[in-house]
């Protein structure tokens, strides 16, 4: 599931990672969102070409929330600025149990590696996940970032009824990337590197499926 490539500019190698878990039939998902589905439509032997229909929640596998899924009147994904959804990051090992610890330099971007998305291909909902705890996510706002990933599927606990976390990153227009790929995240703790989002433009999205990148030079 681990993805890394190599590009190289001139004298300069670019350390490519791919942060992003695949969307494919029956992947888990949450609990109460669409049940993803993804099945051939058409096909080269009956129609001379392939086509896959896909079923899927804009939640689905590695995604953006954007500041609209849980803030009235918040931007939706297309009305993100694509320059706010990249920039100088690092990654950190988080456990929501200890205390957070951030990074002395200043980052724009910070992903927590929690190791979760370890057991991905024993899932089928998620249950029991790790998640960012409210204290956590205001000291990540006073810290001035401006995007925040984790590797899990939602930065809410579990049983939270009033959505905390994410209305204190949301609410200060810091969307939150979810369920990156733990394998890949796993050889960038400690590291720096420059960090881009793509999400699904979806007009008045909530949040979009996204590809995920690390990049290293």
């Amino acid at each position: 599931m681990g993805s890394k490539g190599y590009v190289q500019k001139g004298e300069i190698t670019l350390k490519i990672h791919d942060l992003s878990i695949p969307l494919e039939d029956g992947m888990p998902y949450f609990n109460g969102d669409p049940i993803p589905t993804i099945k051939q439509y058409k096909s080269i032997q009956n129609e001379g070409y392939n086509i896959k229909e896909l079923k899927i929640g804009t939640h689905t596998g590695t995604h953006l929330d954007a500041p609209a899924h849980f803030i009235s009147g918040g931007k939706t994904v297309d009305q993100l600025d694509i320059a706010d959804l990249g920039g100088k990051g690092t990654c950190i090992s988080y456990d929501p149990s200890k205390e957070i610890e951030l990074p002395e330099n200043k980052y724009e971007i910070i992903l927590l590696y929690t190791g979760y998305n370890l057991n991905w291909s024993n899932f089928k909902v998620f249950e029991n996940f790790s998640y960012i705890r409210k204290e956590h996510a205001e000291r990540l706002r006073d810290y001035g970032i401006k995007l925040v990933g984790i590797d899990s599927p939602s930065a809410e606990h579990q049983n939270s009824k009033n959505f905390e976390t994410h209305r204190t990153l949301l609410g200060s227009s810091i969307p939150i990337i979810e369920n990156l790929n733990s394998i890949t995240l796993s050889g960038l703790i400690n590291h720096t590197f420059i960090v881009q989002a793509m999400p699904i433009l979806v007009k008045g999205g909530d949040g979009a499926p996204a590809r995920v990148v690390a990049i290293e030079v």
